[in-house]
């Protein structure tokens, strides 16, 4: 049951992301849209630190703003600027490699 809620996270956090690329016209923000939803929406870590359990970031955050009211958590910034800085490499190999294929 668990791997059908984190396909289904998955696969609507692509469908969010590609709907907003839409939304812009320049190809570099379409690129930083798309990077900075698809990271924020995939990107998991674990609930709290030493623990086992893993959840998505910004669950996490909320979760903390509300409990403990601290807004910065740099557990939780780490690996979302890891994973934003991997889709958005991926993304402009992929824009290179399809424009030099034409």
């Amino acid at each position: 049951m668990i791997y059908l809620a984190w396909f289904l996270n998955l696969f609507l956090a692509l469908i969010i992301a590609m709907t907003i690329r839409r939304l812009f016209s320049n190809i570099i923000l379409k690129r930083l849209a798309y990077a900075l939803f698809l990271s924020l929406f995939t990107t998991f870590w674990f609930l709290y630190p030493g623990s086992k359990e893993m959840a998505p970031i910004l669950s996490i955050y909320f979760l903390d703003m509300i409990e403990s009211e601290s807004f910065i958590q740099m557990r939780l910034i780490r690996p979302f600027v890891l994973v934003f800085f991997l889709i958005l490499i991926f993304d402009f190999v992929i824009f290179r490699y399809k424009s030099k294929k034409k």
